[in-house]
C-alpha cells in the first residue's frame, strides 16, 4: 500500500515535473510505494548511466522512439509525467491525499491522451495489445490484475537494481 501523499507534497511533484526533474519526481513517487513511478523511471537497469535512465520512454515502442528527436522524448516524457500526476491527482476529488497508484483504466487514458497529443496512435504504446488480450480473456479485471503484475515486477526489478548499484558502491 502506498504512502498518502497530501496537496502540498503533491504541488511539489508537480513544480519538480515543471522543473524538468522528472526523475526526481518518479524517485519520490517510488520510495512511497507508487509502483507506476519505478516503470516511468525506466531504472530496472542497475547497468545504465543516470542520463540514459533518464531518457528512456518506457512504453513507447522503439520505431516510434526511433521517429521522434531528442527534443520531443523530452517533450514527451515531460507529457507523460503530467498525465500521471494529473490520474494522481484526481484522487483529491474524493480525500485529502492520493492512497493509491493509477488503475490500468486510468493510465490507458492519460497514456491515449498523451500519445494523441504528440501524433502517435495508441498501437505504439507497448502494452496496448497486452491490455486488449487481457480483456478479450478476461475483463476489465484482468486487465487491472495484468497490469498490477507489470507494476509490481517493476518495483522488484527497480529494488535489485538499487540494491546491486548499492552494493557495487560499497565494494
Amino acid at each position: 500500500m502506498p504512502s498518502p501523499i497530501s496537496k502540498a507534497q503533491f504541488d511539489k511533484l508537480r513544480a519538480l515535473v515543471d522543473q524538468g526533474r522528472i526523475h526526481t519526481a518518479y524517485d519520490y513517487l517510488s520510495d512511497r510505494g507508487y509502483y507506476y513511478a519505478c516503470w516511468a523511471a525506466g531504472d530496472v537497469e542497475d547497468s545504465q548511466a543516470p542520463e540514459a535512465r533518464g531518457r528512456t520512454v518506457p512504453g513507447l515502442g522503439l520505431e516510434a522512439r526511433q521517429k521522434l528527436t531528442e527534443h520531443e522524448l523530452a517533450r514527451f516524457r515531460t507529457s507523460m509525467a503530467k498525465g500521471y500526476l494529473g490520474a494522481l491527482g484526481a484522487q483529491f476529488e474524493h480525500g485529502p491525499s492520493i492512497t493509491r497508484d493509477v488503475s490500468a483504466e486510468e493510465t490507458a487514458e492519460f497514456h491515449g491522451e498523451v500519445f494523441r497529443t504528440h501524433f502517435l496512435g495508441i498501437k505504439d504504446w507497448t502494452l496496448c495489445v497486452p491490455f486488449e488480450l487481457q480483456e478479450k480473456a478476461g475483463g476489465l479485471e484482468a486487465v487491472e490484475r495484468y497490469w498490477d503484475g507489470v507494476l509490481r515486477t517493476a518495483a522488484k526489478l527497480s529494488a535489485r537494481a538499487i540494491a546491486r548499484s548499492a552494493a557495487l558502491i560499497a565494494a
